[in-house]
């Protein structure tokens, strides 16, 4: 297998893995476990931080070691792209995405905000690579905006709706005392559009560690946020920016 080819199976599996986070927060694996309130986001966010953390220090032991740098990309270059010898692996700002979104907001909110950049970020690459003609001059595509903002509400409607049936009482159910509500389609579709924009102006910075891997899920998070409050009922507020909720005891 090509390096080139290698790049692209390993690119494949990572977009299936990176579903884990968002189907475990969505399932609750560990709730009433551990005799905390949010025992499922402790765990995760617990496991993300180490696991960022051990990421890290590879990644900076390896931008600044060239014997070491030499032999991780001998060995696992083709997890990387060429451009990612000189700077951080992708992984790095993707984890840490994961590691505030959890973090900082509630279930609901870092599920689709991490679904926008797991579903919309490569659909818009497949498309754009594939299809796209009409060119802005970023070199992206008119037709990879539209698969970036089609796949992203399109999966976002189906988890309120998944959310609806299965957490009525959720403050983004499409259900508010028996009559359905639009309003959080609005909220859904504010976050598709910021993600969206996040996507087509980012950029990559600081050695590789602010991207679009890092931006869209917080953006997405930050704007979902905003607008239910503004706009939706029973809203969680103590919820939304404290993490300190995550490790209340019962």
């Amino acid at each position: 297998m090509s390096d080139k080819n290698g790049f692209n199976f390993f690119r494949k599996i990572w977009h299936i893995l990176g579903l884990i986070i968002p189907i475990s927060l969505y399932l609750d694996p560990f709730q009433d476990h551990y005799n905390l309130v949010y025992a499922s986001r402790a765990v995760i966010v617990t496991g993300l931080g180490i696991f960022l953390f051990l990421l890290l220090l590879v990644e900076i032991v390896r931008l600044n070691s060239v014997s070491f740098e030499a032999f991780f990309f001998r060995y696992f270059g083709f997890l990387m792209k060429e451009s990612e010898r000189s700077r951080f692996n992708g992984t790095v700002p993707y984890f840490l995405a994961n590691f505030i979104v959890v973090l900082l907001f509630p279930p609901e909110i870092a599920v689709l905000s991490i679904l926008f950049l797991v579903i919309g970020d490569p659909t818009a690459a497949y498309i754009g690579s594939r299809y796209g003609k009409h060119r802005f001059y970023n070199g992206k595509s008119k037709e990879g905006v539209i698969g970036f903002s089609s796949a992203a509400f399109l999966v976002g409607v189906l988890v309120l709706g998944i959310l609806s049936f299965t957490n009525p009482d959720s403050f983004l159910s499409l259900f508010h005392r028996d009559r359905f509500q639009w309003e959080p389609l609005l909220v859904l579709f504010l976050g598709v559009v910021s993600s969206c924009l996040t996507e087509f102006y980012s950029s990559t910075t600081a050695k590789g560690l602010i991207d679009d891997n890092l931006l869209i899920p917080i953006v997405g998070a930050v704007v979902l946020s905003v607008s239910s409050l503004l706009f939706l009922y029973d809203v969680p507020r103590e919820l939304i920016f404290n993490p300190v909720h995550l490790y209340l005891q019962k």
